[in-house]
């Protein structure tokens, strides 16, 4: 059981992907969840691939999305998605639980972001907050 077996029939990849979507309150979240979880499958079924719905799998998209230029925000987003999916596919007897967990241990890319806006010392707020108060 470590095929994902929904890809082919359009009803259970939409019951799976509501799972998932629902698992979720922010709307905004849910979009981009949505958004992602559809790439992800598009990824899945455009090449031929192994069958196994797996750390690997998941890995190889990581990859596809770093060589689309993507930011680290938005694959992590994109993983994040996948990693739910998985979850929800192994609570519900889609996928094996050790596949599951080893799609769920699978790490973001790392963000190496730059301070935007104007950035103050702690000498600076101090002055400041004297000059307000």
């Amino acid at each position: 059981m470590n095929e994902l077996v929904v890809p082919d029939r359009v009803s259970e990849w939409c019951r799976l992907k509501s799972l998932v979507l629902d698992s979720v309150s922010s709307p905004i979240t849910r979009r981009v969840y949505n958004l992602g979880l559809d790439e992800f499958i598009a990824w899945y079924t455009a090449e031929p691939r192994p069958a196994a719905f797996a750390k690997a799998t998941l890995l190889a998209w990581r990859v596809a999305l770093e060589a689309r230029g993507l930011g680290p925000i938005s694959i992590n987003v994109r993983i994040t998605a996948v990693r739910k999916l998985a979850v929800e596919a192994a609570d519900n007897g889609l996928l094996a639980p050790e596949l599951a967990s080893g799609i769920a241990r699978i790490r973001g890319v790392r963000s190496h972001g730059v301070r935007v806006g104007n950035w103050v010392s702690l000498q600076q707020a101090a002055t400041k907050s004297s000059v307000i108060g």
